[in-house]
Parts: C-alpha cells; sequence; structure tokens
C-alpha cells in the first residue's frame, strides 16, 4: 500500500512541475511573438520608406497630387496596412541643398541635384501579448534619403 501512496504523490508533483515549465514556455513564446511583431513592423516601414524614396527621385505625381502628397501615398501603399489613412501626417519628406545642407521649400525645392530625406518618426506598435512590458507602444523611427534626379521634361514638379 505505501508504494502506491508513493506513485500517486509522485504523479501529483509533476504535474505541478509540468504546469510551472508549461506556464514559462507559454511567456518564452508570446515574447518571441511579440519581438517578431515589432521586427516586422519596422522592416515594413522600412520598406515603404525606401520605395516612397525611390518614387521622390523620378520627379512623377500621382493623378491630381502634388510631388510631395504623391510620395506619401507611395509610403503608405507600401506600408502592409500599418500606415493608414489618418496617419498620413506623419511622413515627412524633407528636400535639402546638397552643398549647403540647409533645408530647401517651396517651388524648385524638389529639384534635380537636391537631397530628399523620406521618414516616419514615432511610429508606435502595440505588442500583441503584453507580458514583460505594459501595454505602452514601442516607438521606432525610420528615414531614407537619396539625390533627386532631374525632371524629364526639365522642370520639377509642384511640391
Amino acid at each position: 500500500m505505501k508504494l502506491r501512496q508513493s506513485s500517486h504523490r509522485r504523479r501529483g508533483a509533476t504535474i505541478v512541475e509540468m504546469s510551472f515549465v508549461v506556464i514559462a514556455l507559454f511567456g518564452l513564446l508570446f515574447l518571441l511573438i511579440d519581438l517578431s511583431w515589432v521586427v516586422f513592423a519596422k522592416a515594413s516601414i522600412q520598406h515603404a520608406v525606401r520605395e516612397g524614396c525611390r518614387y521622390a527621385v523620378t520627379s512623377q505625381t500621382l493623378s491630381g497630387m502634388g510631388h510631395i502628397a504623391s510620395i506619401r501615398e507611395v509610403v503608405r501603399r507600401n506600408s502592409m496596412g500599418f500606415i493608414g489613412e489618418a496617419q498620413l501626417n506623419n511622413i515627412q519628406v524633407r528636400f535639402y541643398n546638397p552643398e549647403t545642407l540647409q533645408p530647401v521649400s517651396g517651388v524648385g525645392s524638389n529639384a534635380g541635384g537636391n537631397l530628399v530625406i523620406v521618414a516616419v518618426e514615432n511610429f508606435e506598435v502595440r505588442p500583441l501579448v503584453p507580458l514583460v512590458r505594459s501595454s505602452d507602444p514601442i516607438r521606432f523611427s525610420v528615414r531614407a534619403a537619396d539625390r533627386m534626379e532631374a525632371s524629364p521634361m526639365g522642370i520639377p514638379p509642384t511640391p
């Protein structure tokens, strides 16, 4: 009879120990999923910003839009749904003089030879399962820069 009680107690201890291990494994799994989600979001936004920068240097515009609005729309379309219509103002498009590195604005700011920087500043991603941290969003910024090509027609589009 003693042997039976001993094996019964061991089974109970095994179940308790297994529950501790399973809880820890689920925590690690959810942490891995959250980290993967943040890396995926940043990579997607970085891709979108690079595509916007590539589009900017060609001096093209979308139908019925100015150059900067077209660049923002290209970034939004390439962001895999992370950037919506309401967040278009988070997309920064700036032009700089390559010799002085001073910002250039207004007509001619997007002329050939100027530098263009396309950026998404302080983008927020919320964790899917906030285990380790609070549910505060993780913030990051991404940027891409290139030199504007001369417009094929000789006149840059209106910013």
